[in-house]
C-alpha cells in the first residue's frame, strides 16, 4: 500500500498541476488543489481512505481510483485496497475503545457526585484503537506495561479525588481485560470484568457516554 501511494504522489509532482486538476474532473481548480494538497499530506492510502474526504467532485475513494487511472496504476490493485481499508474500517467500528482502568479501590462517603463526574476521566486511559488493532497482543500489553509505569511515576501514585493507586487494568479491543501491578508488571488475564463503578454527568438527561470521559 505504501509503494502504491509513493507512486500516485511521485506522479503528482510529475505532472502538470492545473492539467492534472482537469484530468481529476475539477471546474473549481482551488477546490482540487486543496484536495490535492491533502491527499500529499496524508502520508498514506490509509491515512487518506480513513479520513473519508469529499468535496463534491470526489470521494476519498473515487480519487483515488481517478488518480490512479492517470498514473497507470493497476485498477485491480487499487480496488483491493480500498476494500480492504473498508473492511479494516468496518471491523474497527466494531471493537470498542481500548483503556488503561487506574484502580484506586474507591468508595464514596461525601464527595460531590457532580465533583466525582467530572472527575471521571481520570481513572481512564485510553489507547489509540487503530494502533493498537496494527499490532500484536504482546506489543500492546508491553505498550500497556511502559504507560502504567510512567503514569504511576508521574501521579505519584496517588489520584486527586480518588486516592491511592493499587494497581491498573487493560481492556482491550476485543473485551478481554488484564491486570497490572503498579510497576508495570502483568499479573493475570482476568476470567470476568470487575464492577468499576464510576460517577455519571447527564445533560438534559441524557448520560454523557463513558469513552467521553476517558482522558
Amino acid at each position: 500500500m505504501m509503494r502504491t501511494y509513493d507512486t500516485l504522489v511521485r506522479f503528482v509532482k510529475e505532472t502538470d498541476r492545473k492539467e492534472l486538476l482537469r484530468s481529476l474532473g475539477y471546474r473549481d481548480l482551488r477546490k482540487g488543489e486543496e484536495s490535492l494538497s491533502d491527499f500529499l499530506s496524508a502520508g498514506s492510502l490509509k491515512n487518506w481512505l480513513a479520513h473519508g474526504h469529499y468535496d463534491f467532485v470526489h470521494s476519498s475513494g473515487s480519487f483515488v481510483k481517478k488518480l490512479a487511472s492517470l498514473a497507470g496504476v493497476d485498477p485491480i490493485a487499487i480496488d483491493r485496497i480500498i476494500k480492504e481499508e473498508a473492511k479494516r474500517r468496518e471491523i474497527l467500528s466494531r471493537l470498542q475503545t481500548p483503556y488503561i482502568f487506574v484502580d484506586t479501590r474507591f468508595r464514596r462517603k461525601n464527595e460531590p457526585i457532580f465533583a466525582l463526574a467530572f472527575m471521571e476521566g481520570k481513572r481512564r486511559i485510553a489507547l489509540d484503537k487503530e494502533a493498537v488493532y496494527d499490532r500484536s497482543l504482546e506489543e500492546t500489553l508491553q505498550e500497556v506495561s511502559q504507560i502504567i509505569r510512567e503514569h504511576y511515576r508521574n501521579t505519584g501514585g496517588k489520584l486527586n479525588l480518588w486516592g491511592k493507586i493499587h494497581e491498573y487494568r487493560y481492556h482491550h479491543l476485543d473485551g478481554r481485560t488484564f491486570r497490572f501491578d503498579t510497576e508495570g508488571h502483568l499479573i493475570e488475564e482476568l476470567s470476568r470484568n470487575l464492577d468499576e463503578g464510576g460517577a455519571v454527568l447527564s445533560v438534559g438527561g441524557k448520560e454523557i457516554p463513558p469513552d467521553l470521559l476517558i482522558s
